[in-house]
């Protein structure tokens, strides 16, 4: 999980990835379905070629540059960076409904089955959705938190958001919940929305 002990009080608001944050948009193209993209972060860097990790069936996410899968399994899998500062649980499963919102919320109800080991959760924002120009989802809705999460050393605040990607055909929907430490930089905002776009 993430290994920083506080919040530096010079960064009590950092961006998040939801929806009127994200910072970086990658169009989905015919390479995302081979499972190889060229993400090209900066005149400065060169392109770097990444893998898909397919979640389920017809679900798959580029990790960003510098992130690694920490733990996978039978429809789900944990990305962490590589400063331990930031990782994104993705579940891909039914849903339950056509309406991003309620299905968002049941998701954030049922905490107790994901892996990232969030507590005392609190929402710092209303929900927000948008429609996706994809054929893999066509809805997504999110919801910026604050919450407690574990570390090495115990537990430590955390914030970041819980996202929706809903196909209102199919009721396939994948729940995502980034979170990231006090120690994170705003870098991790970019990546978050790197990887959130490699799924569409």
């Amino acid at each position: 999980m993430l290994f920083s002990t506080s919040i530096p009080e010079d960064r009590p608001h950092r961006r998040r990835i939801g929806l009127g944050f994200r910072a970086v948009a990658v169009a989905a193209t015919a390479t995302a379905v081979t499972g190889v993209i060229a993400l090209i972060g900066s005149i400065s860097q060169p392109a770097v070629m990444l893998t898909a990790v397919e979640v389920a069936p017809g679900v798959s996410v580029t990790p960003a540059p510098a992130w690694t899968v920490g733990t996978q399994g039978p429809g789900w899998v944990v990305l962490h960076n590589g400063f331990s500062t930031a990782a994104m649980e993705i579940r891909a499963k039914p849903a339950s409904g056509t309406d991003p919102v309620a299905v968002l919320q049941g998701d954030i109800n049922n905490l107790g089955v994901t892996v990232t080991g969030l507590t005392n959760v609190k929402n710092v924002t209303a929900p927000a959705t948008k429609p996706l120009q994809s054929a893999k989802f066509q809805q997504e809705a999110s919801i910026d938190y604050g919450a407690d999460g574990s570390s090495q050393s115990g537990t430590i605040p955390v914030i970041g958001s819980f996202i929706e990607l809903l196909n209102t055909s199919t009721h396939q929907s994948a729940f995502i919940i980034f979170e990231q430490n006090g120690d994170a930089t705003t870098q991790v905002d970019n990546s978050g929305g790197l990887m959130i776009d490699s799924m569409l």
